[in-house]
């Protein structure tokens, strides 16, 4: 659903009533003082929102948004400094020069009066929901101690009536009562976000700015959290500004769209659809992700990096990344935003760069069919039976329940994978895939079950066998800025497989031999000459490109794409035949994200790598895997070559994955959402575990469990009823309305 904005918003200096707004920002500039360093991190941004409407802010990391959202709250930290410009909530100034944008603690009559008159947006004008919720919610008090307090100490209410306005909160998020008693360790991901939101919304404010409220969680988590931050903008009133990365989530929650790159806004889009954008900009954002409902060949990924904001903008700041510059991008003009259409504005100096009469963005071309690989081609990495079993040491709310200390995080798993495949793992947050991840990586022993590499049975238990086949397999993990040692050069994190597995002997060759010496390495690599050859070869297979550039460098001097770039080298220099990659873009930045998709899928086609990829990501699952196995609390519910899967779906928790990532679009009915998502988690039943949540289940589903039922020679479904599922077509894709 596309929603038109009917009020223009003021722009330029014309004279505005600031009280028709919740909250105008007027030309705000702010800046960092790191040392002697000045960051220029939010450049004369302005845009008004009125009660009851919702703005989007999208952009890259570092671009301004967090700073920008902090600074209308008023809790920017003290090496903060606004530059010039303002910020009217309901007509009052509560950020300027004078006033600042930081939290105080009252040191002095001025920080106080600042903070006195700052009440009216504290809690009950201005509320904010953060990127962490569990960096939000103090761990060592329950969560009904935390949503009281608001209430005791804000509106002088005795501990009683907060407790029970707590509790209403809690059910207003879709919450159940007993979370009231929990502490935030013992919640999900999911829940600890509503209990955020529930904090957020506790004293009826004007205005909710979320950062990045879905991050780092599961794409149903995120649908739910999406839907409920909707019905509460509908019940409450509540005008609110959004902020992500994720442009289809954004285009979901909002009304109109602001595209912020290098601490300025480049485009204002007058609704919340991306078609009509027309800086260069926007449209590789939108053009660097892979979707459900689109047949795409290749995403597109941004070249180049954000400017580092250590000087004042001359000219267009995406200037050195467009395709499209010309020497008037240069010019101070270039970044000033015009209208082009009736309230469309754009900061370009070569407009028209895509003509609104395209409608939309460039189109693009239909991917390769997946599950070309065939049946017969030699299966690399298998595991039969794999189970993993953990035992709970402390009093949690599960044992009290079930009368068991034992979790079943990995049950009964079969998987495939053969050789120049590559295969994605998807599910929830916390439904095994890294349990199992670690246990084909070898990182980890299972309860039962074995593991095979290229046909050989491998013993978890024998150090010396771990070893032998570690060159084989090799895993890239989630997390780049945590999977690289920070006090280890470049070279030397590349090198390090080298050295723990004892090889020396060079299987790629480069003619960018002496590199090392001349940057001072000799001494690293000292115990194989060929060792540089192959840190080199292996920068340049990962696109790190000149070697020398990098290999010097430390990884606080690297981008996030270019740190799980690194790591992905450090597995390649081994020559390994399986790349086991642990959700390598969560982590990273949309416009990152197309290149470490594009260079996994290079890796298969180039050297014939087999990858096992494991994401909660469906959308990027289709664009890189030719077989796909969805996991849900431990188990294998259904498999099959990636277009059959997608397409033709025959479990009920693989259409709700897929239902989600459409649904954040926009794409699905109401009605139908509220019938494939439930809020049951409890599996109280000797049958399929996803019942309690399935809405097709029938006595049988809780009774019996079911086993994996063939559909086709290539698909499976653990499901009673997956033919007659897969027959409704629920899950057939179409193009968005």
């Amino acid at each position: 659903m596309e929603h038109q904005i009917n009020t223009p918003e003021i722009t330029g200096k014309l004279q505005a009533n600031y009280e028709d707004y919740v909250l105008y920002v007027d030309d705000l500039s702010i800046e960092y003082t790191l040392g002697k360093t000045r960051i220029f991190a939010v450049n004369h941004v302005t845009f008004g929102i009125r009660a009851n409407e919702s703005i989007g802010i999208v952009g890259e990391s570092g671009c301004g948004k967090s700073t920008l959202a902090m600074a209308i709250a008023h809790i920017l930290p003290p090496n903060a400094r606004v530059t010039s410009g303002k910020v009217y909530f309901r007509g009052q100034v509560v950020v300027s020069a004078e006033m600042g944008a930081s939290y105080s603690i009252r040191y002095n009559k001025k920080e106080r009066k600042i903070e006195n008159q700052l009440s009216i947006v504290r809690w009950k004008g201005i509320s904010v929901i953060f990127q962490g919720a569990l960096d939000s919610l103090n761990p060592v008090h329950k969560v009904g101690t935390q949503l009281s307090d608001i209430f005791i100490y804000r509106e002088s209410m005795n501990r009683e009536d907060a407790e029970a306005r707590s509790r209403q909160l809690l059910a207003a998020v879709g919450l159940d009562d007993w979370v009231y008693g929990m502490y935030p360790h013992q919640l999900s991901g999911g829940m600890k976000q509503r209990v955020v939101i529930a904090m957020a919304i506790s004293l009826n404010p004007a205005l909710i700015m979320a950062d990045e409220p879905t991050t780092s969680l599961d794409v149903i988590t995120q649908y739910r959290i999406m839907e409920e931050l909707l019905r509460l903008r509908k019940a409450f009133g509540v005008a609110l500004v959004s902020i992500s990365h994720d442009i289809a989530l954004i285009s979901r929650l909002s009304d109109r769209l602001m595209v912020m790159y290098a601490g300025i806004l480049v485009e204002k889009l007058p609704s919340n659809t991306f078609d009509v954008a027309q800086h260069p900009y926007t449209h590789l954002l939108v053009n660097s992700i892979p979707k459900i409902e689109e047949d795409i060949a290749e995403v597109l990924p941004i070249r180049g990096s954000p400017p580092r904001l250590i000087s004042p903008n001359a000219g267009c700041p995406f200037f050195e990344r467009c395709d499209y510059a010309v020497m008037s991008c240069r010019d101070e003009s270039a970044a000033v935003l015009r209208q082009t259409q009736p309230y469309h504005e754009v900061a370009c100096a070569v407009l028209p760069v895509f003509p609104p009469a395209e409608g939309k963005t460039q189109k693009l071309r239909k991917r390769e069919v997946s599950g070309s690989i065939s049946p017969n081609q030699a299966v690399v990495l298998e595991a039969s039976n794999l189970t993993r079993i953990f035992e709970k040491r402390t009093g949690i709310r599960e044992i009290a329940a079930g009368g068991s200390n034992k979790i079943v995080a990995v049950s009964k798993v079969d998987l495939k994978v053969r050789s120049g495949e590559t295969v994605a793992l998807v599910g929830e947050t916390g439904s095994g895939k890294t349990t199992l991840s670690r246990m084909l990586g070898l990182l980890d022993v299972p309860t039962y079950g074995q593991v095979k590499i290229m046909g050989r049975p491998i013993n978890l238990k024998k150090k010396k066998e771990i070893t032998a086949f570690r060159k084989i397999v090799q895993t890239i993990f989630q997390d780049p800025f945590q999977s690289i040692n920070p006090r280890f050069p470049i070279a030397s994190t590349v090198a390090e497989p080298l050295t723990v597995n004892k090889q020396s002997s060079a299987t790629r060759t480069s003619s960018n031999t002496g590199v090392f010496q001349q940057q001072g390495f000799g001494s690293v690599l000292s115990h194989a000459e060929n060792r540089e050859t192959m840190v080199v070869k292996a920068l340049q297979e990962v696109e790190l490109t000149p070697p020398e550039d990098y290999i010097e460098k430390y990884p606080h001097q690297l981008s996030g794409g270019q740190r799980q770039r690194v790591s992905i080298a450090r597995g390649l220099i081994v020559d390994p035949k399986i790349l086991i990659a642990d959700e390598p873009i969560s982590m990273l930045d949309v416009s990152l994200r197309a290149g470490i998709l594009n260079l996994l899928r290079k890796l298969k086609h180039d050297f014939g790598i087999s990858v096992l990829y494991i994401t909660h990501d469906v959308a990027s699952a289709r664009y890189l895997s030719d077989r796909i196995y969805v996991m849900y609390k431990g188990e294998i519910v259904e498999t099959g070559e990636t277009e059959d899967l997608i397409r033709k779906s025959a479990h009920p928790y693989t259409i709700a994955l897929l239902l989600a990532s459409i649904g954040i679009e926009g794409s699905i009915s109401e009605k139908l959402g509220e019938r494939i998502f439930s809020q049951s988690e409890t599996s109280d039943n000797n049958g399929c575990l996803f019942a309690p949540r399935c809405q097709f289940a029938q006595d049988i589903c809780s009774a019996e469990k079911p086993e994996l039922l063939q559909i086709s020679e290539s698909h499976s479904s653990r499901c009673h009823f997956a033919q007659d599922i897969q027959g409704m077509g629920l899950t057939e894709i179409r193009p968005k309305k």
